[in-house]
């Protein structure tokens, strides 16, 4: 596999509890917002896309400006 193939290739990655990265829809790649106030300690937190109307505990994070940030540091 080529370099250019390999950075194409989604990958799973470790997830930094520490680090705050954006939460997207998985329909439509939009921001997510917070559904209930509770969730997170009393019952799993869910999200609401407001753009494609998705509501659910599934997101995606984005990793690009993590990676961003990694390559000012360099």
């Amino acid at each position: 596999m080529s370099k250019r193939e390999e950075d194409q290739v989604p990958r799973i990655v470790r997830r930094n509890a520490l680090s705050r990265a954006p939460k997207l829809c998985p329909s439509c790649l939009s921001p997510l917002r917070r559904g209930s106030g509770l969730g997170g300690w009393l019952i799993p937190q869910d999200y609401y896309c407001e753009k494609c109307g998705y509501k659910g505990h599934a997101y995606l994070e984005s990793r690009k400006e993590q990676q961003e940030s990694n390559t000012k540091d360099a």
